[in-house]
């Protein structure tokens, strides 16, 4: 018998209810009647809670950063036993879990990423550092022990973030052009052993043989 969950207070709700909306509308399109009715609150108990359209926006990005940071400090807990090459395979591996399991993450990030400006900082500043910036460590360690090829760290960075996400995040297009939905348990896993043996196996510096 699965543990019952824990219901969600009206603020987590309607935060909850927000990051929807703003990860499939955008920050323009999204309706903060529309996110009420959704949430089932009236839109005075929104008001209550958050001050402003961008208050909501921020609250419901740190909501979503809350979950991000749960997986990167189970994550950090399993570093300390791995090499930086085995630790740089590990987060590759997160990224695509985490991709195929919040579609609203990749909705947020390319909606932001598109538009720019001070959202798109705040929103790395705040809530997709931890994810971001420990990968780059880890790739500026496997070059500086030699262990990968020498490509500038922020274009590695951006080239493998990119490829482990990107089909996951447009999964409707995924679906339609090829028949198969990329964030099926199966497909996932597909994916992970092709991105190790293409991508990761492609810039591993092999040790030559005497």
């Amino acid at each position: 018998m699965s543990p019952t969950k824990t219901p969600l207070s009206s603020k987590d709700q309607i935060c909850e209810t927000a990051l929807i909306a703003f990860g499939q509308y955008g920050y323009d399109g999204a309706s903060v009647s529309k996110i009420a009715a959704d949430a089932g609150v009236s839109q005075p108990n929104v008001h209550y809670h958050f001050k402003s359209k961008r208050a909501l926006w921020e609250a419901s990005m740190l909501y979503l950063g809350q979950s991000i940071e749960q997986d990167v400090a189970a994550q950090r807990k399993l570093y300390g036993w791995l090499t930086p090459l085995d630790k740089l395979k590990a987060s590759c591996l997160v990224l695509i879990e985490d991709a195929a399991r919040r579609p609203v993450l990749g909705q947020v990030i390319l909606s932001e990423g598109q538009s720019g400006g001070e959202r798109l900082d705040w929103l790395l500043r705040n809530v997709l550092s931890a994810m971001y910036y420990e990968l780059a460590e880890t790739i500026e360690s496997c070059l500086q022990d030699k262990l990968i090829q020498p490509f500038a760290p922020h274009q590695l960075l951006m080239f493998l973030i990119g490829a482990a996400v990107t089909q996951f995040y447009v999964s409707p297009l995924v679906s339609a052009v090829v028949g198969e939905d990329p964030r099926t348990p199966d497909n996932g896993a597909l994916f992970k052993d092709m991105y190790l043996e293409i991508l990761l196996d492609g810039i591993i510096l092999k040790k030559e043989t005497p």
